[in-house]
């Protein structure tokens, strides 16, 4: 059983790396594969041009379906538009810098097909260093928490539940990967590991990664408020207060990392207020570990 697998790829303002990430899914070790670029730049802007010349190199090839967008969205929206677009019956996703290694497919259909249990499976990843996981399950608590974090193109997913939990949450700009995998735990998902490393992130354009901490820790909060309520353990007070402890957490660490030292400031003593005992004690267990 070969079953066809969709890689979904939006793509916004870096299209001179784009065919390396489409040419990584097209040499995997396993053939049956499709390619769905969703172009996500704006209709008459120089970055659709590019993105249309060099989509060309791809023109004869009927793996790599092409699909452009009327207006820029966001990577949530895109990646709706490749699962609804997707030919294969299980997706995956990978973002226009990055590239998989050539057997990230094959190891992990494998998974799905040995494993029934498991409607979902994910990866390792080199990201300047090299991350290998190994938690499997409903993963709720490790994603809310911040303590665990799934990347968006180690993922790979049966297209019916895909489809069947409600698809990537178009209201989030961040934490998207963490909002989509929330939505399918809560529907009884669960997801396997495949414990190697098998995607290489490239690092060198952070155009469109997050610089601003105060953006970052409205969009942590936006997840909060959308998803603590949504794990099968919601009830237990103790948990909820753990999660947005940890989650506090990492707001503070970002404000630091980006010297907004009067910012930081202003949130630390915030998040005492609410939570004087618990906050303080994570933070110190954190620079223990950490420093």
């Amino acid at each position: 059983m070969s079953p066809l697998v969709s890689v979904i790829i939006p793509t916004f303002k870096r299209s001179e790396m784009l065919p390396r990430a489409i040419n990584s899914v097209l040499s995997q070790t396993y053939k049956n594969v499709q390619v769905v670029v969703v172009d996500d730049n704006n209709p008459n802007t120089d970055y659709r041009q590019l993105t249309e010349n060099r989509m060309k190199l791809f023109a004869n090839d009927n793996r790599v379906k092409y699909i452009l967008h009327s207006k820029n969205s966001n990577g949530s929206v895109a990646r709706n538009t490749g699962i609804k677009n997707a030919d294969g019956e299980i997706v995956t996703f990978l973002d226009d810098d990055d590239v998989y290694r050539p057997d990230k497919i094959q190891k992990q259909v494998e998974f799905l097909l040995k494993n029934k249990r498991y409607r979902a499976v994910y990866c390792g990843w080199t990201r300047e260093k090299e991350y290998i996981p190994s938690h499997q399950g409903n993963l709720s608590y490790d994603i809310l928490s911040g303590d665990n974090i799934i990347y968006t193109n180690a993922i790979m997913m049966w297209k019916k539940d895909a489809l069947s939990c409600g698809g990537w949450d178009e209201t989030f700009l961040r934490h998207q990967e963490a909002a989509f995998l929330l939505r399918f735990f809560s529907k009884g998902g669960e997801i396997g590991v495949v414990s190697e490393s098998l995607i290489d992130f490239d690092v060198s354009d952070r155009s469109n990664a997050p610089q601003n901490p105060d953006k970052n820790r409205d969009h942590v909060l936006h997840l909060l408020k959308n998803y603590i309520d949504t794990m099968e353990c919601s009830e237990n007070i103790e948990i909820k207060k753990k999660i947005v402890s940890h989650r506090y957490r990492g707001i503070l660490l970002g404000y630091l990392k980006r010297r907004c030292f009067i910012g930081g400031l202003f949130f630390y003593f915030g998040a005492l207020i609410k939570m004087p005992i618990r906050f303080n004690v994570d933070l110190i267990i954190y620079i223990l570990k950490h420093v």
